[in-house]
């Protein structure tokens, strides 16, 4: 699961979403006016979803994976892996 966060600039009538994390070699998300530039594609041959729907706080299920996790490898066996 990656998580996206979405701006909403003044003047603008619509949210952009982003990918907070990025920007390395290969890796090209800088923010764009006119086009959104996610870090990394949605690859459906993996099953991998892009959930269109803009949310004012995260789902209830990875706030309990977040907050219960000791660590980097206890929050990979707990995150949800599908909302």
């Amino acid at each position: 699961m990656h998580g996206l966060i979405a701006v909403r600039l003044p003047g603008r009538d619509r949210w952009d979403r982003q990918a907070p994390r990025g920007n390395k070699p290969g890796v090209d998300a800088h923010f764009s006016l006119d086009e959104e530039r996610l870090a990394w594609p949605v690859r459906p041959e993996f099953n991998e979803v892009d959930y269109p729907v803009l949310y004012a706080a995260p789902h209830p299920a990875v706030l309990r994976g977040l907050r219960s996790a000791e660590d980097r490898p206890q929050l990979w066996r707990t995150l949800p892996t599908a909302l």
